[in-house]
């Protein structure tokens, strides 16, 4: 950051300085025409004294046009003095900028004074427009120095795109005038660390899958063939199975929603049917209550699937957890869908609404191990919604249980 600062800062000091020397040397010899105009009236100054001197005063036809003053009369700076005394023109200015002309004649006592004369002005199209190229110049001197950082910049923003993606081939290319170059590299090589974990998240998540079904399977058959010595005992070995091959099964299904952004595909999805058969399916395999108020004609953009899978999961949870009622609502406020998913259970606990979403977190006061699950439904829902710029929270239900809600943009029905 300092070498970014100190870059920017010696930059932009350097041009300014470069920029207004140009600047002024170039108004000097070509904007600003005031010195040829002083120079074109010492000439004729000049020529004026030398006919004066020649003819003299008292024969000059318009004598009485002629300013002639005694050199005495006049305060004189030094070098003025001095300057007059060579023979040369001398130029004063007064308070309006306007000049004046001195030369002394030949008597060495006389001295003619000419004007003042107002200096040509410059055009006021002709001053901005100089201030607008300078300016103009340090703006294409400042893209100069930004294009490189620029570049990073894009760069960086391209890495974590695919890294949030789950692209794993990433392709990086420092460049070596930017003045973030050093960040850029350790930024990119930590990218390729991830993406190079990642990979081996992946890989290591298709070995499980093999690896540990096979001796699962074994370990079946074996219990299917001592059932007949002591039923008992192998039924609650079967049932540990069974629990560690549901348990590699949510673990897969939630490593792999890790890979599978990149290919999900997203659509216009009527949500209120969406919902409501999910409803449907609830009410065929729940036995509690379950009441809904579902507004029709809400859209969303998205996956059909992946947010099917999270209606699912959010009435699990109620089913398992609720008592006697669930109570399903949807509907639209400020350009957002609202669904909220209540239970009359016992609740969590205000201080424990956010953890319930990481994954493997359950609630052992209220979430015993005998109503199943791993603590991976609630993550698998919060990372559905994040690729839908959605969202999910805890309140307290008016049941006194547990209220899950979902907030989604809404989606302008394209189909009409």
């Amino acid at each position: 950051m300092l070498r970014l600062l100190a870059s920017l800062y010696f930059f932009v000091f350097f041009s300014i300085i470069a920029i207004n020397q140009s600047s002024e040397y170039i108004w000097k010899h070509w904007g600003n025409q005031t010195p040829n105009e002083l120079g074109y009236a010492k000439q004729v100054a000049d020529n004026l004294r030398d006919v004066l001197n020649t003819v003299g005063i008292e024969n000059y036809p318009n004598k009485s046009s002629l300013d002639i003053i005694n050199i005495n009369d006049v305060a004189w700076f030094p070098e003025q003095r001095t300057a007059l005394g060579k023979g040369e023109v001398v130029i004063s200015f007064d308070s309006n900028d306007n000049y004046q002309l001195f030369m002394l004649l030949a008597d060495e006592i006389s001295i003619v004074k000419l004007g003042p004369f107002e200096p040509k002005r410059p055009s006021i199209w002709t001053k901005y427009g100089f201030k607008l190229v300078s300016f103009s110049i340090l703006a294409l001197l400042l893209v100069l120095w930004l294009r490189p950082l620029w570049r990073d910049l894009e760069q960086l923003k391209r890495i974590t795109e695919q890294l949030a993606t789950g692209q794993l081939d990433i392709e990086t290319k420092p460049s070596r005038f930017s003045a973030i170059s050093t960040l850029t590299q350790h930024i990119q090589k930590l990218a390729l660390q991830t993406a190079s974990l990642m990979q081996n998240q992946k890989h290591l998540v298709n070995a499980v899958s093999h690896e540990l079904r096979t001796p699962l399977a074994r370990l079946k058959f074996a219990l299917a063939m001592l059932a007949p010595k002591d039923p008992q005992q192998v039924q609650a070995m079967s049932q540990d199975v069974t629990e560690m091959e549901l348990l590699i099964d949510e673990m897969l299904s939630y490593a792999r929603l890790e890979f599978s952004e990149r290919e999900m595909s997203k659509t216009n999805i009527p949500l209120s049917d969406l919902v409501e058969a999910q409803i449907g399916k609830c009410l065929g395999a729940s036995n509690k209550q379950v009441e809904h108020s579902i507004a029709q004609d809400i859209y969303v953009f998205g996956n059909d699937h992946y947010l099917a899978r999270v209606l699912q999961n959010l009435l699990q949870n109620a089913e398992k957890y609720g008592a006697q009622k669930i109570k399903i609502e949807l509907k639209l406020r400020d350009n957002h869908v609202i669904l909220s998913v209540s239970d009359d259970g016992p609740g969590i606990p205000v201080d424990k609404r956010d953890s319930v979403f990481s994954p493997f977190t359950r609630l052992d006061s209220s979430r015993s191990k005998e109503t199943g699950g791993f603590g991976l439904g609630l993550a698998i829902v919060t990372k559905i919604l994040s690729w839908h710029n959605g969202k999910c929270w805890v309140t307290e239900s008016e049941m006194l249980g547990a209220t899950f809600n979902v907030s989604l943009p809404a989606h302008r029905n394209t189909n009409i």
